[in-house]
């Protein structure tokens, strides 16, 4: 199979904007040309994705590395029952606690004889963290494309 000498490189050449990416991702942007780029990410979210798959990538070329012991124990541990099944039994049994002891709470609060100004003042407290907690989730989902971590294996 011949190539012709207009296929002499499968890939095109990266855009200027990529370049950028890739040297920002690098850590080789600097000064006032660090703080240009960190403008336009900001107003350009196609750019933040490319910074993160440049990331991922780097991210993903330190896992081709050849396995530390510790990663051969790490596997070793999440692959016996007793580990997982007690992790989950760990979990779901917090999960289960905090999740009654927030209602518990809720009905004690709701039955009490506590003053109006308390009583407000502290489901103002409770509705407050409740909102903090779903919107810090709401935010957490939304940047989950951006983060290279995101494929990472231990």
């Amino acid at each position: 199979m011949t190539r012709h000498a207009d296929d002499h490189r499968a890939d095109p050449e990266p855009s200027a904007d990529e370049l950028m990416a890739m040297a920002y991702a690098d850590g080789e942007l600097l000064g006032s040309e660090r703080e240009s780029f960190e403008q336009r990410l900001a107003a350009e979210p196609d750019l933040g994705r490319a910074v993160a798959d440049y990331r991922e990538l780097e991210i993903m070329a330190r896992q081709m590395a050849p396995p530390e012991p510790a990663d051969h124990e790490w596997e070793r541990l999440s692959g016996e029952l007793g580990q997982r099944a007690g992790l989950s039994l760990g979990h779901g049994l917090i999960l289960l606690g905090a999740a009654g002891l927030l209602g518990l709470a809720a009905v004690e609060w709701a039955q009490s004889d506590m003053e109006l100004l308390p009583k407000a003042l502290t489901g103002a407290l409770g509705l407050g963290l409740f909102l903090l907690a779903a919107f810090v989730a709401r935010a957490r989902l939304r940047a989950l494309p951006f983060d290279p971590y995101r494929k990472v294996k231990r």
